[in-house]
């Protein structure tokens, strides 16, 4: 008979304290695992909101407004200097930011056709498209010299995809219709960046930058000192409840965790000392036919492997289901079934360390006894 086998017959003959300590492994380590992966899965979605959300810094040309007062009357701000972005804006961006933000340039303009006056967007549509899924065109995106109109505009002035649109400088083809999105997008014109430049006339310069980034305080921070004549705003609000909810909550999580842990620790370690301290009469009956220490130590350290081995995979399983519970009922219904190997093994193998030097200290303290006073428990 090996040690194993011998292992496994004592946990056998003990099913009340071995049961005892496998749920308390299972549970601890269910708890944490179970809350990590919850924070972990709040944050993955508000990074989804983020984006989803669109541009979330904007950054806009600086202008200077005055505000005047004649006789104790008030006259709203005057704005008496209206600038535009400079040409290099963009590459300033690139260049300190590179690929963790979406940039989405534009020129804005009007013009003024032989019928009426068109509000003009020309945008990067590939970019564009990246932060505003709920952009939706009717046809297809347009290539230079191609338009698409807004849903507004084209009810109002009866205009359908292959009509020609007059702008005086020259006539261009509707390629599409904008889907109604509730903004001033429904009585725009949209066409490319160079498009626009021919039509509004602003040749190098930009109107409105934005961008879509997961931190917008940092990337804030970062572009305001480089970009002094424009403002750089963040419109994070929607979302800034949630942020703040799920810092909470990630901090809620890990100080549980950290004190489960802790507690759970000292349980399994009180737990499993008290055990190798009534079992000091089979120490003694080991001892006595002849059982070095080390074959001892292996034995007991055999079953607290098994026993927080068993544990706390039971608990890790659990652990990946509860949050697909809790998830919903918490607001988030993004969640899906995902393994977490390597927070499943973090927690496995701190399970066994723990298991380990539970069992072994008290059983190495009690080897360390005189052989006649552990023979006297016989």
């Amino acid at each position: 008979m090996t040690l194993n086998h011998i292992a496994l017959q004592n946990l056998r003959r003990r099913p009340g304290k071995t049961l005892f300590l496998v749920l308390t492994f299972a549970f601890i380590v269910a708890t944490i695992s179970s809350l990590t992966i919850l924070a972990l899965g709040m944050k993955e979605d508000l990074q989804k909101s983020l984006t989803e959300y669109g541009a979330n810094v904007v950054i806009s040309p600086r202008t200077e407004q005055l505000n005047l007062s004649y006789g104790g009357l008030s006259v709203s701000s005057v704005e008496y200097e209206v600038k535009k972005l400079d040409s290099k804006t963009v590459d300033v961006i690139y260049r300190q930011m590179g690929e963790e933000v979406t940039i989405a340039p534009k020129v804005i303009g009007s013009i003024q056709s032989p019928e009426k006056l068109y509000m003009v967007m020309g945008v990067d549509f590939d970019q564009e498209l990246k932060i505003k899924p709920w952009w939706k065109i009717d046809g297809k995106v347009p290539k230079d010299n191609e338009i698409v109109v807004g849903s507004q505009l084209a009810m109002n002035s009866n205009l359908q995809v292959g009509d020609i649109v007059d702008f005086g400088k020259a006539k261009y083809p509707i390629v599409g219709i904008m889907a109604e999105t509730g903004g001033s997008e429904d009585q725009g014109v949209f066409t490319t960046i160079d498009t626009a430049r021919s039509l509004t006339g602003i040749t190098t310069e930009w109107s409105l930058i934005e961008l879509n980034t997961l931190d917008t305080a940092q990337t804030a921070a970062q572009l305001s000192p480089l970009l002094p004549e424009a403002n750089v705003t963040e419109v994070t609000q929607i979302v800034q409840g949630s942020k703040e909810s799920v810092e909470r909550f990630t901090s809620f999580s890990w100080t549980i965790s950290l004190a489960m842990g802790l507690i759970g620790a000292l349980v399994i370690i009180v737990t499993l000392a008290g055990n190798v301290n009534d079992r000091a009469r089979e120490l003694g009956v080991l001892r006595a036919i002849g059982f070095r220490q080390k074959h001892i130590l292996t034995l007991f350290g055999r079953e607290a492997l098994i026993v927080s081995l068993a544990g706390s995979l039971l608990g890790y399983i659990v652990g990946l289901f509860v949050p697909l519970i809790i998830g919903p009922l918490l607001g988030y219904n993004s969640f899906i079934f995902s393994t977490h190997l390597g927070l499943g093994s973090a927690l496995v193998v701190a399970s066994l360390l723990v298991g380990m030097v539970a069992m072994i200290y008290p059983v190495w303290r009690t080897l360390k006894l005189d052989l006649q006073d552990v023979l006297k428990y016989i």
